[in-house]
């Protein structure tokens, strides 16, 4: 796995010669999300912020298959 761009809430990596964008698509809890992309998308969320939203939106929208992990957080108060 190789981590091409990190930035905007993004993370596009290459694994296996094909290209994978990683989200939290979650508000309260965190949850990457993982879908493969094509060049031309990658270049398109690497421009900017708006840029990488719209792609998400499109991917979402698509419904590509996508892969799932969950972050769960512990939090402790004193």
């Amino acid at each position: 796995m190789n981590v091409i761009f990190s930035e905007y809430g993004i993370e596009i990596i290459q694994r296996d010669g094909k290209q994978f964008i990683n989200f939290d698509a979650c508000e309260i809890v965190v949850e990457i999300i993982e879908i493969e992309i094509t060049e031309e998308e990658s270049q398109k969320a690497q421009k900017s912020e708006k840029d990488a939203y719209e792609v998400i939106i499109k991917l979402q929208n698509e419904k590509k298959p996508f892969r799932k992990s969950s972050i769960k957080f512990e939090q402790k108060f004193d």
